[in-house]
């Protein structure tokens, strides 16, 4: 009986409203999905039972706040890597239209990590703790935002969404945009 069946299927959460619609259009029913989507958020909202297991499929670069968090608040967690985020190595024409940019977009703190490896080869600056100042940064969330703290990117200078997704993140550009026509 397939309604038997689908008694025994582990709870699945979604890190944000985006993954969620992707797993229901899969047929994977969604228990939980935080208030905010960042892993943060996740740990403090997810309900717990007593020995609570989470398999944690994520990047090879995903940082360990998610399984840090809830094995504190004694879940058991086994994180599975099933992804890696490889930085792509610009050639001469991207590195001429980077040069050029105004507002780059960030849906992740690898991409920040990108840009700025790509931008400090391109300038013979090898400590990837740098960006370019003319440059402001268009974040999907806090998460993106915090790399560009971490690359020494002005606070004045980074726009992010109080709750991320894309259409924050729409707005988040359009906000850079506005602050770039009134320096005019």
């Amino acid at each position: 009986n397939n309604n038997n069946n689908n008694n025994h299927l582990p709870s699945v959460a979604a890190v944000g409203k985006a993954t969620q619609k992707t797993l229901q259009h899969f047929g994977i029913p969604v228990h939980f999905c935080p208030t905010k989507a960042n892993a943060a958020t996740l740990v403090a909202e997810l309900p717990a039972s007593p020995n609570s297991t989470l398999l944690y499929p994520a990047s090879a670069k995903a940082a360990t706040t998610l399984q840090d968090g809830l094995t504190q608040r004694g879940f058991r967690v086994t994180r599975l890597n099933t992804y890696d985020t490889v930085t792509a190595a610009w050639n001469d024409t991207e590195q001429r239209t980077a040069q050029r940019i105004r507002v780059a977009c960030f849906g992740s703190p690898s991409a920040v990590n990108g840009w700025c490896v790509n931008h400090d080869n391109h300038n013979n600056n090898h400590n990837h703790n740098h960006h370019d100042a003319r440059v402001l940064a268009a974040c999907i969330g806090e998460t993106s935002a915090n790399a560009c703290r971490e690359h020494r990117w002005p606070e004045e200078r980074i726009f992010f969404p109080e709750k991320p997704g894309v259409e924050g993140w729409a707005d988040a550009t359009e906000e850079a945009i506005r602050s770039l026509l009134l320096q005019g």
